[in-house]
């Protein structure tokens, strides 16, 4: 039992590109999760719930073999799936959650909530089926705790359907709870980074939308900057198209195709979106004059 407690720590640690003292700030020393890892120490029950909720598995996730311990197939389909998300091809996306959701393997709490939340996602953009896709999330976040990180994802995913669905009184209560659980967020792990960075785009982008432009232009800029800060290129090529769609009325048109070609060479060079980059060079080319 010691030898799988040690593995799946030290596993479920590398899989969110936590350091061993990440993993311990606040909960214990890092010198107990190095001997941890090592075989060399067991937790008493309240530490290793600590543990679990930090490292987003239930406690069972330690200790039964037969929940695998996150499979090499899953951990493909997450880097696939993140891919396909961020580059809005959902038909892609359909075909992998199919083949991912009949296999008969076993999966960690977490892994569950997130095969569910692609689901969610085909659902909504993909069959039309919108009112399934948000009866399926909000099922999902009232089982999870609030300080749990996959609340905040599924909240954030919320936000988005009831915007786009108009569903605007349950749109403005959680946009106020994702502000207030933003302000919250360490920003230890890249997780924790790149929902920060989706749920301020979504809020930039909700500003524009509403022709709050002053709100929109505020939002945006400090995206990109918190980007720039932590050197990720996590949806910056999204966060600079939105940027020039912003300023594209009012602003020097100098500027403004600067912030198009800078989306247009993220999304070539870094994301490898080939159709977003086809379209804003097409932009580019009727719009500005040389």
């Amino acid at each position: 039992m010691g030898t799988l407690l040690a593995t799946r720590i030290k596993s479920r640690r590398k899989e969110l590109r936590l350091s061993q003292k990440e993993l311990a700030d606040g909960i214990c020393q890092q010198g107990q999760i190095s001997r941890l890892e090592k075989g060399e120490y067991t937790p008493g029950s309240e530490l290793l719930y600590q543990l679990a909720k930090r490292l987003n598995v239930s406690m069972d996730y330690f200790f039964d073999e037969q929940i695998l311990n996150e499979s090499t197939e899953l951990f493909e389909f997450k880097k696939i799936a993140k891919a396909f998300i961020s580059q809005r091809n959902y038909e892609s996306l359909v075909y992998i959650y199919e083949l991912e959701k009949e296999k008969n393997h076993r999966l960690s709490l977490s892994d569950k909530i997130y095969l569910e939340w692609v689901g969610s996602l085909v659902d909504f953009y993909f069959y039309n089926r919108k009112e399934e896709a948000i009866e399926r999330l909000e099922e999902i976040v009232q089982s999870l705790d609030k300080s749990d990180i996959n609340f905040f994802q599924i909240s954030n995913t919320l936000f988005n359907f009831y915007y786009d669905t108009e569903n605007l009184a349950r749109f403005d209560l959680i946009k106020e709870e994702l502000k207030a659980q933003v302000h919250q967020l360490n920003l230890n792990t890249i997780e924790e980074l790149e929902l920060s960075i989706k749920f301020n785009f979504n809020l930039s982008r909700y500003y524009w939308l509403q022709k709050n432009i002053e709100l929109a232009i505020q939002q945006v800029t400090a995206t990109i900057k918190l980007c720039q800060d932590y050197r990720t290129t996590y949806l910056l090529a999204d966060l600079f198209l939105l940027l020039g769609n912003i300023s594209k009325n009012f602003s020097n048109q100098t500027e403004v195709k600067r912030y198009f070609e800078t989306a247009f060479f993220l999304y070539k060079n870094l994301d490898n979106n080939k159709e977003m980059a086809l379209t804003i060079e097409h932009y580019i080319s009727n719009n500005f004059q040389d």
